[in-house]
């Protein structure tokens, strides 16, 4: 079976892309033939090939929030990037479009054009606004989708409330629990993240973006730092685009405002985010409107305490409670509250981890890859089921 996979991105720190890789890890070795299509050359590029993907490169429309020129000529490079991703698919005899991302709708047109299967993967926020912007595009994604995987049932719920049931699925992002899962702490690695021996190390994974609300993380660990001496803090993650080297620098100088010099890290980009989240006494994501949240999923699978927005999915995946607790979005008192009741009580803390780590499985890829490959095979099998025959010679 032969599918194209569309990108919208190509940068060193993707959650879509680290959802993807997990995804066709577990379908290739299944006999998939993937096609992996990426708007321009990147570090992603090699990683996919390391799985046996094939990288191609279009010129992808890719929809913005933002108005300007990029907006009004939007139609010219969507038609554009409709024609090529239709050349592509003919070239290759491709069987079916998955589109990865729910920000580019040039899959979804040129699948109904070549009479080809379309899944579309909602990854997104669950934002849902402005209304009569995301009424137009959800009729959009339903109608030019034979399926839509949304990650997470927060994110269903933008489909749900307007009736579109009919093609949706919860599918959670998958996790390799081969690689994370509970372990012991590397000292050298502590050591690299700003952590001694003896201190208690609380950080955050993650693109720096503003949407991730890196002040509140901050602001909270400056009130945390207060009360537990031995407390250190880290933000493991890259900026990449403009937008997120501004706000790296903003971050830098908030450090020094609230007098955490010396106290917080600025990691930058780690490969080894099992060891990471290993390292980590305690996790903590402040970010808002998480569609699915997938570093929660892996510092569960690592049975790491853990404290997050109530807000989006991680009320979701955590139970509200059961596998970690929620603070209030913002509010950089409560976070610093919801970290010092879990420092107070290990005993909880572990309690939790531990049952973060058991109730993991649901994320495992084997599992989430059979039902793709499922939908996959009933998808295309209902193609060539209706497929005209050819009159007898």
């Amino acid at each position: 079976m032969r599918v194209i996979y569309l990108n919208p991105f190509s940068q060193e720190v993707s959650g879509p892309d680290e959802s993807l890789r997990a995804l066709l890890a577990d379908l290739i070795p299944r006999g998939l033939e993937a096609h992996v299509v990426l708007p321009a050359p990147g570090p992603q590029v090699s990683r996919y090939e390391a799985l046996g993907a094939q990288v191609h490169f279009a010129p992808l429309a890719i929809l913005r929030r933002d108005v300007s020129i990029a907006t009004a000529v939007y139609p010219g490079r969507l038609a554009r990037s409709v024609w090529a991703l239709r050349k592509l698919a003919r070239r290759l005899g491709a069987d079916l479009i998955h589109t990865n991302m729910e920000v580019v709708l040039d899959g979804g047109l040129a699948a109904r054009a070549l009479g080809l299967p379309h899944v579309l993967h909602y990854r997104g926020n669950t934002m849902d606004r402005p209304k009569p912007v995301f009424d137009a595009l959800t009729a959009v994604w339903t109608r030019t989708a034979d399926r839509i995987f949304c990650i997470s049932n927060a994110t269903a719920e933008i489909f749900r409330r307007r009736g579109y049931d009919e093609r949706i699925e919860v599918l959670y992002n998958p996790i390799d629990l081969s690689r994370f899962r509970p372990g012991a702490a590397s000292t050298e690695l502590r050591a690299a993240l700003g952590a001694g021996p003896d201190d208690l190390l609380i950080g955050t994974v993650g693109r720096i973006h503003p949407r991730k609300d890196l002040e509140t993380f901050i602001r909270a660990a400056a009130q945390v730092s207060q009360s537990v001496r031995r407390a250190r803090f880290v933000i493991v993650g890259a900026a990449e685009a403009a937008v997120e080297v501004a706000y790296a620098a903003r971050l830098e100088s908030l450090v020094r405002e609230v007098g955490l010099t010396g106290k917080l890290m600025f990691a930058g980009a780690r490969r080894n985010v099992p060891d990471v989240m290993r390292a980590l006494d305690l996790f903590v994501l402040t970010s808002r409107h998480e569609g699915f949240g997938r570093v929660i999923a892996e510092a569960m699978a690592t049975a790491r305490p853990i404290v997050a927005s109530n807000e989006g999915a991680p009320p979701e995946l955590l139970e509200r409670g059961r596998f970690g607790l929620c603070a209030a979005p913002q509010d950089a008192e409560d976070f610093a509250r919801q970290i010092l009741d879990l420092l107070a009580v290990p005993e909880r803390a572990v309690a939790m981890g531990t049952a973060a780590a058991a109730a993991a499985g649901q994320f495992e890829a084997s599992h989430i890859g059979g039902r793709v490959w499922e939908r996959y095979q009933s998808l295309t099998s209902f193609r060539r089921s209706d497929a005209p025959t050819a009159p007898a010679p």
